[in-house]
């Protein structure tokens, strides 16, 4: 059944690579390309809470570090964004590890909170300091990507197709990954330990290292989404890509589709995303929060009907026929 899944969303990530031919609206390609920003921003996440348990709601964090890292790299050193997106997965997953070892000793609650507070703090200095290491960052004024001519080498386009297919690469690879890391050892370590950490590690699994491996690979995916993110919107935003509510859609989409699962992100994001990109197009002052309201709106409807996400229930719906054509044998 894996592998038959695994064809079905190849043939779907296949017809996506269609759309730009069949239709080149903008705002039509924008969707499009939130969705899979989304749905591979949930995928990464979904890395270590997801396939072991380790629930954080922290992870934008790790997107800003990705996105400040490579665009001060850019505008200080002319360093091309995809050496930039490279140092910015290997900085946040550096600084990842380094928060995860003592942050892991915490269990259940005690883990999230502490991720909560690590994205606070992280904030508050970026938004308190115009430089930071010598680099200017602009606090909370933001920071503008500078325009540098339609180039790959910059990863900066005109239009939106470029952009369409670059994301597109981006969550195939990070699909991949979450699919060969679960049909690994280590995907059945990070299960084991999900399930009960005490039996996993007198069962002799290292629970420490399969953590930290876990966080270091969903940390690095995330940074490099943070630096598609600026060179895709040109400007970093501390209060949106350094703000809790980017980590709670990180989370819920991965929630609703399914933690846990390969195509849980994917079917999250194509559910929630459009719905949250047309209210932010159309709706501002009071309501401006509404996407956030329908995020949690969506949560608690799935977590009483689904608890275990749209994926698993689909997967026992999907699974019916053939249960039923073996029973005919």
């Amino acid at each position: 059944m894996q592998k038959r899944n695994l064809a079905m969303l190849g043939a779907i990530l296949a017809a996506v690579a269609l759309l730009p031919l069949v239709e080149s609206d903008p705002y039509f390609l924008q969707v499009f390309i939130m969705i899979m920003l989304f749905a591979y921003w949930g995928a990464a996440w979904n890395i270590i809470s997801g396939f072991g348990g380790q629930m954080s709601l922290g992870h934008a964090a790790f997107a800003g570090i990705g996105a400040y890292t490579s665009t001060v790299l850019f505008i200080s050193y002319g360093l091309s964004p995809w050496l930039g997106m490279l140092a910015g997965g290997l900085v946040a997953g550096g600084f990842g590890l380094l928060i995860g070892y003592p942050c892991f000793k915490l269990r259940g609650t005690y883990f999230t909170l502490a991720t909560i507070a690590l994205l606070n703090v992280i904030r508050i200095l970026v938004l308190a300091n115009q430089t930071v290491l010598g680099f200017e960052i602009r606090g909370a004024q933001g920071l503008s990507v500078p325009w540098r001519g339609n180039s790959l080498a910059n990863m900066q386009f005109l239009n939106k197709v470029p952009y369409f297919y670059l994301i597109l690469g981006l969550l195939i690879v990070v699909l991949l990954a979450s699919y060969c890391i679960k049909r690994s050892r280590m995907g059945y370590y990070l299960a084991a330990i999900k399930t009960n950490q005490e039996a996993a590690n007198s069962l002799g699994v290292n629970v420490t290292r399969y953590k930290l491996l876990a966080q270091f690979i969903s940390v690095f995916f995330t940074a490099i989404g943070g630096t598609f993110y600026a060179q895709f919107i040109l400007f970093i935003d501390p209060q949106r890509l350094l703000g809790f509510d980017l980590s709670l859609e990180m989370a819920i989409i991965a929630l609703i589709g399914g933690q846990g699962t390969v195509l849980g992100p994917v079917l999250g994001a194509v559910i929630l995303v459009p719905v949250a990109e047309i209210t932010r197009a159309h709706i501002s002052g009071d309501l401006a929060a509404l996407p956030v309201i329908i995020y949690g709106l969506a949560l608690m409807l799935i977590i009483y009907y689904l608890p275990e996400g749209i994926s698993k229930y689909l997967g026992r719906f999907y699974n019916k026929p053939a249960a039923r054509r073996g029973e005919g044998k």
